[in-house]
């Protein structure tokens, strides 16, 4: 069959299901391991929603770094900076040995762990705490972005070519419907003031925080242990005698891709681009909230409503962006969104009134869905499918190290020159050299070589 003037071939016995990716040994999985894994998202978006963008963020910024300037931002874009040089480090390696042990759901229950006890001792983090806090949320990020290089290796498994697409914007967008319902049950918590009109920390907000990040830790649990219990993989690549052999042949498929990388010259191409605008993107999740109190005049409770519609508005664009891509392509798509977010960015400089923040904010969720699901089911397409972990351990590993400077940059600039516009504007480059990037990509000669085995 053709797929994108590609030629793919047919499954040995009728008709595409999910895990029967065409042209692999991976084994049939029932419909319920592709449910589960969309379902993983609405868990782990909990994290995303209210530790990185709106609760942690504000406590953090406002409560445990008291500053009347604007070191929060520094400080913030420090800890994000942290996480991701980490998972950056750790996630290509830890891709080779997820693939060549056959235990992606071991790695993927381990990293979940690792983020809800940090997620759920954040509630012992108090006014002060600015070390402590950094501390907690480096390692729960480190154990949330990591967590993704094995996620993302499940979706050649719960989907087939004809699919991926709409199966990963499915999985973005129900993982959007999950940040919003997390978001309504810490409602009344995080709807509390923080601060009195005089500038003092209120105990009753604080502990009314704290509170909501117990609640994240349970409802991420919680959500993830359908994923835990019905995804499968496929056998291991190679027998082992031990985890110091898993690392040294993790560490030694890790330079074979560096070196072979030159045979995939468009997925190589498209790896430089997501490290650019994945930068950018992290970055305007990192500081919404933030910019919209400091800058924009918002309160806690309208921040609120900000995270929620911005998640209401992604759900769509998640999900009708991953049905464009089948049609259209993913190469065009991503293209499409990237001129997207260049137009979110000026107007979020510009912005002047709550009305020109609130159409920025609707830009951004409709980038921040279609983006990055259109992103990952592209980087499946033109992966050869031996080795999707490894391959996605070099998505998110170009992802990371972009995402280290983008909260940085920010936060820098933020304080140096006192501005958050000027800071918002500083990611514009991202975007235009990754749709430079994007522009350059050959898509059908990306899909051919990710195909010959």
């Amino acid at each position: 069959m053709l797929h994108n003037g590609i030629m793919i071939p047919k499954p040995e016995s009728g008709g595409e299901e999910p895990g029967n990716h065409a042209g692999s040994d991976r084994p049939r999985l029932p419909r319920r391991a592709t449910v589960s894994w969309c379902l993983f998202d609405f868990a782990n978006s909990s994290y995303t929603t209210l530790i990185i963008t709106l609760a942690y963020a504000l406590y953090y910024r406002d409560v445990v770094v008291v500053a009347v300037d604007n070191r929060g931002d520094q400080y913030w874009g420090m800890a994000n900076f942290i996480a991701m040089l980490t998972v950056a480090l750790v996630s290509p390696v830890a891709g080779a040995v997820a693939d060549f042990s056959g235990r992606k759901k071991l790695f993927l229950i381990l990293t979940t762990l690792l983020t809800v006890t940090a997620t759920a001792l954040m509630y012992f983090v108090q006014p002060g705490d600015v070390v402590f806090g950094m501390l907690l949320f480096v390692i729960g990020t480190v154990g949330f972005e990591g967590g993704y290089v094995f996620y993302n290796a499940f979706l050649p498994d719960v989907s087939t070519p004809r699919t991926v697409g709409r199966i990963s914007g499915w999985g973005w967008a129900v993982g959007y419907v999950g940040g919003l319902l997390c978001v309504w049950a810490c409602l009344p918590w995080i709807r509390q003031p923080l601060k009195s009109a005089a500038g003092e920390v209120l105990p009753a907000g604080v502990a009314a925080f704290q509170t909501s990040f117990l609640i994240v830790a349970a409802f991420y649990l919680v959500f993830a242990l359908p994923a835990f219990y019905w995804l499968r993989e496929a056998a291991p690549q190679g027998a082992m005698r031990g985890w110091t052999d898993y690392t040294v042949a993790g560490f030694r498929r890790v330079w074979e891709t560096l070196s072979h990388l030159r045979e995939y010259k468009e997925t190589a191409k498209f790896i430089v681009a997501s490290l650019l605008f994945t930068d950018g993107i992290t970055t305007v999740m990192t500081f919404a909230v933030i910019y919209a109190t400091k800058t924009m005049g918002f309160s806690n409770a309208e921040s609120v409503w900000l995270v929620l519609i911005m998640n209401i508005v992604a759900f769509p664009g998640a999900l009708g962006s991953g049905y464009l891509a089948d049609w259209i392509g993913a190469r065009r798509t991503l293209i499409l969104t990237l001129l997207l977010w260049i137009a979110v960015v000026v107007t979020g400089y510009l912005a002047d009134s709550k009305v020109m923040f609130w159409v920025m904010a609707a830009g951004a969720a409709l980038g921040m869905g279609s983006t990055q699901a259109v992103g990952r089911s592209f980087m499946s397409q033109i992966t050869p499918p031996e080795r999707q972990s490894e391959f996605f351990g070099f998505y998110v590993l170009s992802g990371k190290f972009g995402s280290m400077f983008g909260p940085l940059v920010f936060g820098t600039i933020s304080r140096v020159t006192a501005s958050q516009r000027l800071a918002v504007l500083s990611l514009s480059p991202f975007f235009l050299l990754g749709l430079g990037f994007m522009l350059w990509i050959n898509e059908e000669r990306a899909l051919k070589a990710a195909s010959v085995k």
